[in-house]
């Protein structure tokens, strides 16, 4: 199995609607992994053959590929790009990390487990702005990962307008008047002011055959999202091998511990504790297909679950195949964090179950790009603002 980073670049504006309204549509930041799955097919189609193909049961079927979300990237896409936890708050005045000139970011994952621990709340002070005393609030986003030099990618966007045609006539038709807001095909460095490419990029698990047949269906551009006959959704993909980034259980779990006794006076020395960040939405059930919130793989006892800070989402999307709207799906938010505890005797196994759980996933439809988990984000442990 292959860890591959991979890249899109946009040659025209994307469209991924977020909500099914025809009159006024706004794209999602980011391009889906079910999108670009859906988007790689169709071209499979158009240049290789059918559905019983043995290449595209290979990819799409017998052992599927999982595609990624891809999330906006810097200039040349080269960062694999990394969802912020729900549990990093900023500054509601002047949001964003210190480094690019803004109050700075910090985490509330320990905080909030020691409030669980110790059975009350935080110090209200905890809350406020060390620059200028106001709320903080949940940052949201993408970023970069680096928490020595974080930085926030967002996808720069534009409005597309355009009126309605009369059938009979075959003029504007009155009172009909559509509204896109799409993410733009171009960026602009707020420092510089110079303008680059817009770049989405991920990272993806594959096999060396299936890598083969991927290369060959982007060899040149394909068309993802909506409005593909007025000229969006045209992306150039790239595919390149690169190291897998190994967690560092061990030392996340005696740096987060050193941040947690900051918050608590009892004995935690002899607790090992790992956190698991949901890269995408992911779709949980219990054994009846039922929505659940809670991870199944986690339910042993050698696991208790100290605190999850989760949201919900509702997962949409849309069957090209039959030109219909799939059902929704109730699933957990992308950014949503759990905080465990081992209570195992073999810390090998625990090291070697997460890397597993990493490359597989959780829940429903991980073809899709759904269920991505990261272990142990560094954000969790900074001692301070970043």
């Amino acid at each position: 199995m292959k860890y591959c980073h991979i890249k899109a670049k946009l040659l025209s504006p994307l469209l991924i609607q977020r909500q099914r309204q025809p009159s006024a549509r706004e794209s999602i930041p980011y391009l889906p992994g079910s999108t670009l799955r859906g988007a790689l097919a169709a071209k499979f189609f158009l240049v290789r053959g059918g559905p019983d193909h043995k290449d595209f049961r290979s990819l799409f079927l017998d052992n599927p590929a999982c595609f990624p979300n891809l999330l906006p990237a810097d200039e040349k896409g080269e960062n694999c790009s990394q969802v912020l936890p729900i549990t990093g708050i900023s500054c509601k005045r002047d949001s964003g990390f210190k480094g690019e000139g803004k109050h700075g970011v910090k985490d509330i994952l320990a905080v909030n487990a020691a409030s669980r621990i110790n059975d009350k709340p935080a110090d209200e002070d905890f809350w406020k702005c060390p620059e200028c005393r106001e709320d903080m609030k949940p940052f949201s986003g993408f970023w970069n990962g680096d928490c020595r030099s974080p930085r926030k990618f967002e996808a720069s966007s534009l409005y597309h307008r355009h009126t309605g045609i009369d059938r009979d006539t075959g003029t504007i038709a009155p009172s009909i008047f559509f509204m896109d807001q799409v993410v733009a095909d171009f960026r602009k460095d707020d420092k510089s002011e110079e303008y680059h490419p817009q770049y989405l990029s991920g990272s993806m698990f594959i096999d060396e055959k299936q890598l083969e047949i991927l290369e060959t269906l982007i060899e040149d551009s394909l068309f993802a999202g909506a409005e593909r006959t007025r000229g969006l959704g045209e992306i150039e993909l790239s595919v390149k091998e690169i190291p897998y980034p190994e967690s560092d259980i061990d030392g996340w779990n005696e740096q987060f511990k050193k941040r947690l006794q900051l918050f608590t006076e009892k004995d935690i020395s002899s607790n090992t504790y790992f956190s698991i960040k949901l890269g995408s939405h992911a779709i949980l059930t219990d054994r009846f297909l039922r929505p659940v919130s809670d991870i199944e793989e986690f339910s042993s006892p050698e696991f208790a679950q100290i605190l999850k800070i989760v949201k919900p989402h509702t997962v949409r999307g849309w069957q090209s195949a039959w030109n219909m709207p799939k059902a929704d799906d109730t699933g957990v938010a992308m950014g949503s964090v759990f905080l465990f505890q081992y209570k195992g005797d073999d810390p090998e196994h625990l090291k070697t179950f997460l890397k597993t759980l990493g490359i597989k996933g959780i829940g429903l439809r991980r073809e899709e790009g759904f269920g991505r988990i990261s272990v142990c984000d560094n954000l969790h442990i900074i001692e301070e603002e970043i």
